[in-house]
């Protein structure tokens, strides 16, 4: 039996099998690694990317303005608080064995009475406030309100408008504000000062008066949403001329317009803000627009026609 001494001893390594080693060793490692300049660049493409998704999804779903909805929940939430806290109804009494037997009474037609404004619409003559009672307010509108602050009528940081802004796309649809574009339900969150508003010219010659009413009376709701703290002032649309009522792309008759200026009165009264009359003041003896206060086409006010709109709203100031 061969000794221990015996067993075949191990090969010493040789220089080449010893390099052979040392290399095979070095290629171990991480199968993919990552420079801290590669690591900065992927962070800034993931930056844009998500940018970029935020424009897309606030420029083709503007319904889902952030300040608007908050407003909106808000008030939803509010309205379930009031339903939640009315009483329950009373049950009716069982009538017992030992009541005497009566003749039923017919049952006496109730109506339930319509909830009344606390405000006095429209409202009265005034004392004159100075002109800088307006730089005081903010004034949302379509073209005419824009024309105010073109014409030097109203500062630029009073006029919440543009010529393209209507009833129909207002939630969409950008003004400029001291150089920056917002949407004015936007531009209005938590706002204090007086709002005025007037809408409906650009909607009345393609639609009828009740459903620009209605359209009117959601954008209001969602004014009173978004700035519950600010008092709100419905003003009439102005009158358009006896050209404007037959010539055009989109003739507007004044009956609509009248029309359209009750139901805005109505919806003043519902909403519990104040309506200033500002039509009645911009007719005619014949109940139109004098063409000296209007622009050629007959339906926008001219600066004249302008002034005399806003020295009537300074003669009727509501109360604060």
């Amino acid at each position: 039996m061969p000794s221990a001494t015996n067993k075949k001893r191990k090969k010493p390594m040789t220089q080449a099998s010893r390099r052979k080693a040392k290399k095979k060793k070095q290629r171990r490692g991480p199968v993919m690694r990552f420079r801290l300049s590669q690591l900065i660049l992927l962070w800034v493409l993931s930056l844009i990317l998500c940018f970029g998704a935020y424009l897309f999804n606030r420029n083709f779903h503007p319904e889902k303005d952030v300040f608007l909805a908050d407003a909106e929940e808000s008030a939803a939430e509010e309205d379930s608080q009031i339903v939640d806290s009315l009483p329950p109804e009373e049950e009716p009494q069982e009538m017992t064995d030992t009541a005497p037997a009566e003749d039923p009474q017919p049952e006496e037609t109730t109506t339930e009475a319509v909830p009344t404004t606390t405000k006095n619409n429209p409202v009265p003559e005034s004392v004159p406030q100075p002109a800088d009672y307006l730089t005081k307010c903010a004034f949302l509108g379509e073209t005419n309100i824009y024309n105010l602050g073109q014409n030097g009528l109203l500062k630029p940081f009073s006029v919440y408008a543009s010529e393209k802004l209507t009833l129909t796309n207002y939630m969409r649809e950008y003004v400029m504000l001291e150089g920056t574009t917002i949407r004015i339900l936007s531009a209005m969150n938590s706002a204090k000062c007086p709002i005025y508003l007037m809408f409906g010219t650009e909607s009345l010659g393609t639609q009828p008066a009740d459903q620009t009413a209605d359209q009117f009376d959601q954008l209001l709701n969602s004014t009173i949403a978004t700035a519950p703290e600010a008092q709100k002032i419905v003003l009439s649309i102005p009158p358009v001329t006896e050209f404007a009522e037959v010539n055009g792309d989109n003739p507007i008759k004044n009956s609509v317009i009248d029309d359209y200026n009750t139901r805005l009165l109505e919806i003043a009264n519902k909403r519990d803000v104040y309506f200033v009359d500002v039509n009645t003041a911009l007719k005619n003896n014949n109940g139109k627009l004098d063409p000296k206060y209007a622009e050629e086409d007959g339906i926008h006010l001219n600066a004249e026609g302008g002034q005399l709109l806003l020295n009537y709203v300074l003669n009727h100031v509501p109360p604060m």
